[in-house]
């Protein structure tokens, strides 16, 4: 549903560039290999970490052949270091006057903030999905689980009560349910964010003539303490703003030893505040929503979304 309602709004629209963004776990990736594979047309592929660190800019040179183009994950394209940053800033100002024909890219939102600081990328058409609020959960989690025509029964443990609109009213619940609610208001409408609260709290039923899943009330996240050290926050901010990296990757973009950079790394990780995914360290998403208000609380520059 995101890939084709891009679509629609590309169409027609004659910008050289147009960023489609979401935080982290937003799916930002997904949507735009997705509508790439729709539309037959080629995916830039992101620079080896050696070009990166080296400053090559040769990957810029492969894209000037093409009329039509996409990159899913601009955060893949840069490190943020003198070097590493020169590609990047070659391809979008080449991109953004329209030397390098139409593109599209995905972007993760603290790399868009980011890059709009060293870069300035102001004037390309820039979408995101809307944030979502309860009952727009409800729907969307009620259609994702729906088996041959019959939709899931999800019980809070908290009340009681359904969780899922539609089960409220098959239940004569005239009040809706406000789970949802305030999961939507805990995540900030994202609904990448969401989807990991909902697959972590559901339970399966106690006993086996029992159909109906359970909401947990609660998880047990992993947060941040308010006297989490420099490094530490460092490191968080350098992940997010790379849409995760490896272990050479972050240690080349921090102002401190490799050994110091990743014993940071492993503390966080040994909390849950970050894992392996795909070879690269990330913020985890039930960590997410902690990490971003530790890191506006100290003034870091933080994502518009």
């Amino acid at each position: 549903p995101a890939t084709k309602a891009l679509a629609q709004q590309l169409n027609g629209l004659k910008a050289p560039v147009t960023f489609f963004i979401t935080p982290p776990h937003g799916g930002h990736v997904a949507v735009v290999n997705h509508w790439a594979e729709a539309h037959l047309v080629a995916c830039v592929p992101p620079p080896t970490l050696s070009e990166l660190a080296e400053g090559d800019t040769q990957w810029v040179a492969r894209c000037a052949n093409q009329r039509h183009w996409a990159v899913p994950a601009l955060e893949r394209h840069f490190l943020r270091h003198t070097q590493g940053i020169q590609g990047v800033r070659e391809f979008l100002e080449r991109a953004l006057s329209g030397r390098l024909g139409q593109g599209v890219i995905g972007c993760d939102s603290w790399t868009y903030a980011y890059l709009q600081q060293v870069i300035g990328i102001e004037g390309a058409p820039v979408f995101t999905l809307q944030s979502m609020e309860g009952e727009q959960l409800s729907h969307y989690f009620t259609k994702i689980a729906t088996h041959r025509g019959q939709s899931p029964l999800v019980y809070s443990t908290r009340t009681g009560k359904p969780v899922l609109t539609e089960s409220a009213t098959q239940s004569a619940d005239k009040a809706p349910n406000k789970e949802l609610q305030r999961l939507a208001a805990h995540c900030r409408g994202h609904i990448g964010l969401a989807w990991h609260y909902w697959r972590e709290r559901l339970r399966e039923p106690t006993s086996d003539d029992e159909e109906a899943l359970w909401l947990v009330d609660a998880l047990a996240e992993a947060e941040l303490s308010a006297d989490t050290g420099d490094i530490a926050t460092l490191v968080l901010h350098a992940l997010l703003i790379h849409g995760g990296l490896d272990d050479d990757s972050l240690g080349q973009v921090l102002p401190f030893s490799h050994h110091e950079a990743l014993n940071a790394r492993l503390a966080l990780q040994r909390k849950g505040v970050v894992s392996s995914c795909e070879g690269r360290w990330q913020i985890t998403p039930l960590s997410y929503a902690s990490v971003r208000q530790l890191l506006e609380s100290r003034n870091y520059l933080v994502d518009p979304l």
